[in-house]
Order: structure tokens, then sequence, then C-alpha cells
């Protein structure tokens, strides 16, 4: 799925912000959608802030098995603060973050393919598979989200 679908789902997924549910996950789903955005939009506005002259690309397990198998485990990487919500998600802040994604998306499409960013865990990841990564790390929270609205729905019936 594309990163354009991706961010389609998300404006889907709008109306459940408030929705929780603990067994699942200590974050709401707003939580886990306003993540995902910061994540979304600063991964793409530091693909435009490098020099693809410096792009070092270098092998590690961690990349191979997260690129290649998208395991991410839960609960074992703590994002950095810049990437964590710092209020309760609103549909306001969430429209906001989603609507700079989009402009964001649209104006990497012209940067060169050694346009990079520089991941704490993975290194150096060019155009092409940060785009890769903020999929599958998008993914990730969105099957996370999938699993609060499925429990919550068992719940009631």
């Amino acid at each position: 799925m594309t990163l354009e679908k991706l961010l389609q789902k998300i404006e889907s997924l709008l109306p459940e912000i408030n929705k929780e549910n603990p067994s699942v996950s200590k974050a709401s789903v707003g939580w886990h959608l306003e993540h995902s955005l910061l994540i979304i939009n600063g991964s793409l506005k530091g693909l435009t802030m490098t020099n693809p002259e410096n792009y070092n690309p270098k092998f590690s397990i961690k990349k191979f098995v997260f690129l290649n198998f998208g395991l991410i485990p839960r609960g074992k990487i703590k994002s950095p603060k810049q990437f964590v919500p710092l209020e309760t998600p609103t549909k306001e802040s969430i429209e906001k973050l989603l609507n700079l994604a989009k402009e964001k998306l649209e104006a990497v499409k012209n940067l060169p393919e050694k346009a990079f960013i520089t991941h704490p865990f993975l290194g150096d990841l060019d155009k092409k598979t940060t785009l890769k990564f903020l999929g599958l790390h998008t993914k990730h929270h969105l099957k996370i989200i999938d699993e609060i609205i499925e429990g919550i729905e068992m719940i009631k019936v």
C-alpha cells in the first residue's frame, strides 16, 4: 500500500480518535494517528535537509529484518520526544498534520534518489527506503488501531 493510500486510511479513522483499549495499547487511536503523522512529516522534511553527496548507507541486521519483514517489536523501541504527541490529539491537530503530510509527500517526489534521512536505529535511508520505512511504520500503527477498534467491538457483542 502506498503512503498516499495510508494517508487516506488515516483520514478515514478521524471519527475514531477517542477510542481506547488498554488491553491492546496504553495510547488512544488519536495518539497512534498523530504519532504516525509526526514521523511521516519529520522524515519527509528530513529528506529535504540532507546533502545527497553525504549519503552513507551501512548494512545492519536491524535494518535488514525491518525492511524485509516489517517486524517492529511492540513496546520495545522508545520514540524520540519530537515524535510523541504532547497533548491529547484532536481532530483538528490530526487534520493539520495530515494536510502537511500530503503537501510534503508531493514535494519529495522531485528530490534526488540519494536524498536521505539518518534513522537513529537503521542508519542512513535513501528516499525510496525512507518511503518504505514510513509505509511499514504507519502499517504497524494502523494494525494496532485496528486491534483497538476490534477489541472494543468485541466487548460490545
